[in-house]
């Protein structure tokens, strides 16, 4: 081993006759050994140094079957770094001397020779004599004793108990020199406990070692035990598994495995009672506890090790199904711990931690302070635990800057329930110039060491009924209780009731004001912006001389290179670039021939024109007509396909210009947390084929690395920890073959050829034909079927243990919210959605299984997903809330229904057909989350209502925002409501674009919304049409013009003409005269409030 810096050591051997190659670090000796008699000169008068003239430090042979902690190795291993036995050390007034075998004598005097000349205590060496047993070498160091000062008294260790014939040698050479002895452990102790630079170094590596070892060899494999219900497992077979993974986690972290000494074995303790807080306790050969029905699992788990000679300890309380009491004592420890962190500075007394923790106890629970251990730490170093440095309330010692601590607060024989049980946390700390700094980092909030177990194993071992048996509202109300907080216990009288309602309304009113000042914030950040998409200017050609040789003045041309169509005008080929195109229909009419008409874009439909561009005139439609259908056919295929590819080409191109740039993805040299034959979506490749490949974390974030590409250019998609907005995790349940990890994303990704802010990867346990097989009748006496299911069950069970493992192992490599607190919350958590607080909706086109979240309400399963986020949701409105519903809709207004670029069909969604009995909980779930609500007996034309209020926002937010429309009104409002119940500006379903069979529109759908009013009923699909859709088009457009003219002469005649009952088109419904809109019964005008 060669020459090492300073804090860096060699390794932690004892150094017998037997040792190799080794030499001492000339930098540490010199540092240690100034510090060392710098404080022997300054403190030489005090009790712990004699006062002596000399000190004489021996070390006895080494014992390695027994594990002691003697001052003369823990001094050998400030100096030397190496502990040292059968070594005499002797310290004069200004050098050292020292009596060792011949070959530590030899390495030794290579130090002596190298030592600076500016260094003022020498090194003598003197090699043993074994010829007359060192009779000799011990009267040259008495006559060196005798000629340090006084040479009277000498300084020893007298307590320590030294083995060996050495040893015993000089002991009795000191007793016949006639010199008087002091006893100098004290000193040596206080000297030994304020640690140089790099002990503190090896201190923070010591306690980073012992806490990955506890997140991942304790934390992990107790969750593991949980997860696999394995009772037989013992607690002493625990304790071997994270002895023996000490090494490898050392190695995982770049350091030497060599230096890793675990000098006391690790504690695990659980069970009802039997725990002993003591440092030193023992493991019992007893199976570890785990959660029961009824009976909450506690684990108190310590690890204390050693590196280059420095300690650190770090112990932590698991907490499983806990009970309100426990969790709250729990908290308090940890709040007390938090407050003795803060006493400890240098210069105050070690009695205060005490003090504090006491006080503290005592002002906030005072029934935990009999209970309060009696030791709150001590200090440590080469010594596990130093009794100098005792933490307990009679030390007046005073902390110093460099000391390093265990801070080690416990509850002993707490009761629940007739359940006894202890919380121990522990964690290793540094002194430092001002205050104090923790090094361990094995988290200790409650949220992370606490876990609710269900036990959907004995659930899944019931025989199946026939129909799914649909939560009672009790089971409901008890998740309900359980997630969100519950108002109370047991069944509300009708005043209570009342009061409750009375409540709630207050507090939606005072939620309804806060949203008008956030709205009038937003609304004001947007005044001067332009709505709607300017008119852009596009070319195919610069001129005439670029049309293609097989244009004409008498035929449909079509150039898939320019992306523009050329069509005959007065003998004249005329070019129209794709984008100006809105769609494109053919109509075989008999003999009258085939025809192609061309609809382009014009004013309306969401386009804006500019001042100079109002005096204008605009092409609308274009119509030819020809004899032979083949030509016409061939051209709208063309123009089809074409604008189809214009359009994808479009899409992508303002996919990625909208791309916000990201940092690159930093690979993790390790391997990181993984997972395996997952499936993407959205999907990478086409038709339907699903990809598969693998998920792994690194530094920065994930990467999901596809096993068989889809093409050269899609291999892998990167998705970076911080632009993940929500990560959301859902097991396997019932409703569900699948088991995902969901991400919505802050901004949009590429993934293929497409952006997106969604991206799933899932896997399925069981597919959908195993589904459908298992939909027959089963017999419960066939083996076959048993054993399938069995076998799906483990299947089951097994992903859902590694989708665990890879969520826990990502939350503690996550990075902190804030760089500058490494110990702070992360930038995010995984989201698991409730599944006891489900309900059944239909938000797209079909009833699916809703979950409540911390901040959404989803559903993944299926796709397109359904994430509604909670935090950007402006108003819930209950629709259809009216007695002899048996259900009702569920309406969310989003804040960006105030931004200017927002389409209005994009800012609001609707969940329809709840089952009424979800409703109170629903409202309760709702209010928990700070949403305002409101609700009425039929459903309303969100599109109309909120461009209504946002062309009346002035008014509408003087006078209370939401609350002046759907809050309570006065009997004048009433009767007003009255007269415009029949307003078609509230139809139901049928005439909003919200509607449950148009709820493509919604802000989870795939599907283009309506640009208006006016020329809702011409619109067709960018994707152009096939011929059936065409003929059935043209029929339409033809009906539709006998329509318009038929009404434009009813209008002329002074009539109202009626809405034929084809017309869907929300043009000509009856307007309102006043600028208010309709209201359902609870609803008010959206006009200024009279």
């Amino acid at each position: 081993v060669g020459e090492v810096g300073e804090g860096a050591g060699s390794p932690s051997l004892r150094m017998g006759d037997e040792a190799g190659e080794v030499s001492f670090d000339v930098g540490n000796f010199t540092d240690a050994c100034g510090r060392f008699f710098s404080r022997w000169q300054t403190h030489a008068e005090e009790e712990g140094w004699g006062p002596s003239d000399a000190l004489a430090i021996i070390s006895g042979s080494s014992q390695d079957d027994v594990i002691t902690f003697p001052k003369s190795l823990a001094l050998h291993a400030v100096l030397f770094q190496l502990e040292l036995p059968d070594v005499l050390l002797v310290f004069t007034e200004k050098d050292v001397h020292m009596l060792a075998s011949a070959k530590k004598a030899k390495i030794a005097q290579e130090l002596a020779d190298k030592l600076p000349e500016s260094f003022t205590h020498k090194l003598h060496v003197l090699a043993r004599d074994k010829t007359d047993k060192d009779k000799a070498n011990f009267d040259k160091i008495l006559e060196v004793i005798k000629g340090s000062k006084g040479g009277k008294r000498v300084g020893t260790l007298t307590k320590e108990k030294n083995a060996g014939a050495f040893a015993k040698a000089w002991q009795e050479a000191l007793e016949a020199s006639g010199l008087e002895t002091a006893d100098v452990q004290n000193g040596i102790s206080d000297f030994l406990a304020v640690k140089s630079t790099g002990q503190q170094q090896s201190v923070k590596q010591a306690a980073q070692i012992g806490s990955e070892t506890f997140k991942k060899k304790v934390v992990s494999k107790i969750l593991d035990l949980v997860d696999e219900e394995d009772k037989k497992f013992s607690m002493s077979k625990l304790v071997d598994q994270i002895e023996d993974g000490v090494a490898k986690i050392a190695k995982d972290q770049k350091l030497d495995e060599n230096e890793i000494e675990v000098v006391l074995p690790p504690v695990v303790q659980s069970g009802n009672g039997g725990f002993d807080l003591k440092y030193s306790a023992q493991v019992k050969d007893l199976p570890l506890h785990l959660p029961d029905q009824g009976v909450p699992a506690i684990h108190v788990a310590s690890i204390t090790l050693r590196y280059k000679f420095c300690s650190s300890t770090v112990a932590r309380t698991l907490l499983f199904n806990a009970r309100k009491d426990q969790t709250e004592n729990y908290k308090t420890l940890l709040a007390t711990f938090e407050l003795c962190k803060e006493t400890i500075k240098p210069g105050v007394p070690l009695n205060k931690v005490y003090e504090a923790a006491a006080k503290n106890l005592k002002e906030n629970k005072p029934e935990l302070l009999n209970h309060l251990h009696k030791e709150l730490g001590w200090g440590m170093g080469y010594e596990i635990r130093e009794k100098r440095l005792v933490l307990d309330e009679k030390n007046k010692h005073k902390f110093h800057s460099g000391q390093v601590f265990c801070l080690r607060l416990g509850l002993e024989n707490l009761q629940s329930k007739q359940q006894t049980y202890s919380l121990l946390i522990a964690d290793t700390l540094i002194v430092t110039e001002d205050s104090s700094e923790v090094v361990t980092t094995a988290p200790k909030k409650q949220s992370k060491v606490s876990w609710n177990v269900s036990d959907e194993q004995e659930e899944e071992a019931k025989p199946d009924k026939k129909e799914k048996k649909k939560p009672s509202d009790a089971e409901i109300k008890r998740a309900m209780e359980n997630k969100f907080g519950a108002d109370k216990s047991r069944h509300m009288t009708e005043s209570e009731e009342a009061d409750k309602q009375k409540q709630f309304e207050e507090r939606n009113k005072e939620l309804a004001i806060r949203r008008v000042e956030e709205q009038r914030k937003r609304f004001n950040k947007e005044i001067g912006g332009s709505s709607g998409k300017l008119v852009s200017h596009v070319s195919g050609y610069n001129g005439p001389a670029d049309f293609p040789n097989k244009a004409s003045g008498m035929n449909l041309c079509v150039d898939d290179g320019a992306s523009t169509i050329l069509v005959p005008i007065n003998g004249m080929a005329v070019p129209f670039h794709v984008s100006t195109i809105k769609n494109i229909g053919i109509q075989q009419q008999g003999a009258a021939g085939t025809v192609l008409r061309v609809n382009f874009v014009s004013p309306g439909a969401g386009i804006k024109l500019s001042a100079d561009n109002k005096t204008l005139m605009y092409l609308r439609e274009l119509s030819f007509r020809a004899q032979e259908p083949q030509n016409m056919m061939l051209v709208h295929k063309q123009i089809n396909d074409m604008k189809k590819a214009f359009n994808a080409s479009e899409k992508e191109k303002q996919a990625r210009d909208e791309l916000v740039p990201q940092e690159a993805l930093r690979i993790n040299p390790n391997r990181g947390p993984r997972l395996q034959t997952l499936k993407i979506y959205p999907n990478l490749q086409a038709r339907g084929k699903k990809t598969e490949g693998d998920l792994e974390a690194h530094l920065n974030g994930f990467r999901f690395t596809v096993r068989k590409a889809a093409s050269s250019d899609v291999k892998h998609v990167d998705i970076l920890y911080r632009n993940i907005k929500h990560a959301f995790f859902q097991l396997s349940n019932k409703a569900s073959t699948l088991i995902l990890l969901h991400f919505r994303l802050k901004n949009p990704i590429m993934v293929g050829k497409n952006s997106t802010k969604d991206i799933q990867f899932f896997v399925e346990w069981m597919d959908d034909g195993e589904s459908l097989v298992d939909n027959r009748r089963k017999n419960m006496y066939d083996r076959d079927e048993f054993e399938e299911e069995n076998r799906q069950k483990e299947m089951k069970n097994k992903l859902d243990n590694e989708f665990k493992k890879f969520c826990d192992r990502v939350q503690d490599i996550l990075p902190p919210d804030d760089p500058n607190e490494p110990e702070g919350d992360k930038i995010w958590e995984w989201d698991v959605p409730y599944t006891d607080l489900e309900f059944q909706g239909n938000p797209k086109s079909s009833m699916v299984e809703l979950y409540p979240t911390v901040n959404c309400i989803v559903h993944l399963a299926t796709k397109p997903v359904c994430i509604i986020e909670l935090d950007s949701v402006d108003l819930a409105y209950y629709e259809r809330v009216r007695g002899g519903n048996t259900n009702f809709d569920l309406t969310f207004v989003f804040k960006q229904f105030l931004d200017e670029d927002s389409k209005i069909a994009d800012c609001w969604t609707r969940i329809t057909a709840i089952d009424m009995k979800f409703y109170d909980n629903v409202k309760e779930v709702l209010q928990k989350s700070k949403l305002v609500q409101f609700e009425g007996t039929t459903q309303i034309n969100w599109n109309n209502v909120l461009k209504d209020y946002i062309k009346n926002f002035d008014d509408i937010s003087k006078d209370g925002g939401w609350e002046v429309i759907f809050g309570a009104n006065d009997d004048e409002e009433e009767d007003e409501d009255d007269e415009d119940e029949e307003d078609d500006d509230f139809k139901g379903a049928s005439s909003g674009s919200g509607s449950s069979d148009e709820e493509s529109e919604s802000d989870y759908s795939s599907g283009e919304p309506e640009d208006s009013d006016d020329y809702s009923s011409e619109e067709l699909s960018d994707e152009g049409m096939d011929s059936d859709e065409a003929e059935r088009w043209a029929d339409e457009e033809d009906d539709r013009e006998r329509r318009e003219r038929k009404e434009k002469e009813a209008r002329k005649g002074g009539g109202s003409a009626k809405r034929g009952r084809d017309d869907d088109s929300d043009d000509d419904r009856p307007k309102k005269k006043s600028g208010g809109i309709g209201s359902s019964k609870k609803g008010g005008s959206l006009g200024k409030k009279r």
